[in-house]
């Protein structure tokens, strides 16, 4: 076995088939391995001979295998949730449920990927910016660090719109349809900026750690509300309804883009995995699939949920936001309309706070020396920005992104770029690249290498196509629904859980 390790040699072993297979339960962090069904042989010192088998001590790692499972269900878990059924509604019901799974296996893929590619990079790495830095330089390391910048700088602007989505309905409710200027876009954002800013100020979250729990419960919940209200209306009536027919395929390839770019939001988990992974008590084989087929499958369980009876329902009025699509005074929606925004709110600082830190992870470096023109605008530890720069960072974030949430008058605008730039690179081009740059491969490519090419082609590919995609979406937007077809004349009359007669519908104000 020795002999294999110091002549770089691949084992027999190492095809696609061991990703999966249950020959080894030991799991390592070491580049001494090229299988990894070999066992990490360490060293005592760098002089000595191989004297001992071990696995990567577990001491340190509290991590178990449900609080892993949950932790890549929360990232998963959001606000790309509510677009689903208009994926359907772009796609048809046969395209999307394929591009769902479609997504779902190269996502589930992608994620072996990076946890094998950890064992191929010298010494421990905590992250997917450590993998770039080996495999790429520091270049690679600042690319992937923009890539973050810029998916998380997009989907807080996308949840602006989803808050104001939501509490516009529940004012109109509590208002009885006669809010006047409290039910104005640009109010509502402003309220919402002066609730989000001041907690985006602070440098440490941990009091909001537990919003991943809410991110979950607020899934369940609008799972539990979209399929009760699509029973109670015998889900959307026939398939072939003259008024309101089922839609099985894309009328155009514009379509089946934006169907695509939408269903990547949902499993885009890649930047979690290795801190997941490193905190993993028990590093095996075993453990490493049960996570993730467990985390992949619950969010595809949860994501058809909502897509199929969602879409079924409203069809071709399906709405690029499920909740517009239900009366303001549909008491069992506005339950859930009040979790996901209190959620929402709570999950943007989560997104500015990272975006911010990897902005000045750029600039200011913790083991080199701080560039001379930083000095004047350093901490005093020169490990970041000082206060008045760090205010005005997070003024800029917030501020801008709240400017963009009130001049784009689509979330499927932002959608489209998070999921055709950030979602593709995570799931098809960034797994693969990493995996074949720091991976020893044979003379003859195995069938691992060739998935991974297949895979990284695939992930071009769709990055040329959604980004064309998302492009056109801005010069020539997608038909907006009249706030009059987003309730079904059909649904007018039902009564809801508690007796009430729903007649009130949203009214989307865009004006001062």
């Amino acid at each position: 076995m020795a002999k294999h390790l110091q002549k770089g040699k691949i084992s027999k072993y190492a095809d696609f088939a061991d990703t999966f297979s249950n020959s080894s339960e030991i799991d390592t962090d070491s580049s001494y391995s090229d299988d990894e069904n070999l066992p990490f042989i360490k060293p005592d010192n760098k002089y000595s001979s191989y004297k001992s088998i071990t696995s990567t001590g577990s001491i340190d790692r509290q991590g178990s295998i449900s609080s892993s499972i949950f932790t890549l269900v929360s990232t998963m878990i959001g606000g790309g949730l509510l677009s689903l059924p208009f994926a359907f509604e772009q796609g048809g019901f046969l395209m999307a449920s394929f591009s769902l799974i479609f997504v779902l296996i190269a996502s589930t893929y992608g994620g072996f990927l990076i946890i094998n590619s950890k064992k191929y990079c010298n010494g421990k790495v905590r992250n997917i910016e450590d993998v770039a830095y080996y495999a790429f330089g520091k270049l690679g390391k600042i690319g992937v660090q923009i890539l973050l910048i810029i998916v998380l700088y997009l989907c807080s602007v996308a949840y602006f719109i989803l808050i104001v989505d939501q509490m516009e309905p529940i004012i109109t409710l509590a208002s009885n349809g006669t809010a006047g200027i409290w039910n104005k876009k640009v109010v509502l954002l402003a309220f919402v900026f002066a609730v989000v800013f001041p907690i985006s100020l602070f440098s440490n979250l941990s009091a909001l750690k537990h919003t991943s729990i809410l991110s979950v419960l607020c899934g369940i919940l609008l799972c539990c509300c979209v399929t009760y209200r699509s029973l109670k209306n015998q889900v959307g009536g026939p398939v072939d309804k003259p008024s309101n027919p089922v839609k099985w395929h894309p009328d155009s390839l514009r379509q089946t883009l934006t169907c695509i770019s939408i269903t990547e939001l949902t499993f885009s988990c890649h930047f979690n995995i290795l801190p997941m992974h490193s905190e993993l008590q028990h590093q095996t084989r075993r453990n490493k699939r049960i996570i993730l087929f467990s985390a992949m499958g619950l969010t595809y369980l949860m994501n058809f949920i909502v897509s199929f009876f969602g879409y079924f329902q409203f069809r071709r009025f399906t709405d690029q936001d499920i909740t517009r699509n239900y009366a303001s005074d549909d008491y069992v929606v506005t339950v859930g309309r009040a979790a996901l925004c209190v959620l929402l709110v709570l999950s943007y600082p989560l997104l500015i706070v990272p975006c911010r830190a990897t902005l000045n992870k750029i600039f200011w470096h913790p083991n080199e020396p701080t560039p001379q023109c930083l000095l004047k605008i350093s901490n005093p530890t020169l490990t970041g920005p000082n206060k008045i720069v760090w205010f005005i960072e997070s003024l800029i974030l917030v501020g801008t992104s709240f400017l963009l949430a009130y001049l784009v008058p689509q979330v499927n605008m932002v959608w489209g770029f998070v999921g055709s730039v950030g979602c593709t690179f995570l799931i098809y081009i960034i797994p693969p690249a990493f995996y074949l740059r720091v991976r020893r491969h044979p003379l003859k490519p195995d069938v691992k290498k060739v998935s991974a090419i297949c895979l990284l082609i695939v992930g071009v590919l769709l990055l040329v196509a959604g980004l064309y995609q998302s492009i056109m979406n801005i010069i020539s937007p997608l038909p907006e629904l009249r706030p009059e077809d987003r309730v079904l004349p059909d649904s007018f009359n039902r009564t809801n859980l508690f007796g009430f007669n729903n007649n009130v519908n949203i009214n989307i104000t865009n004006n001062f």
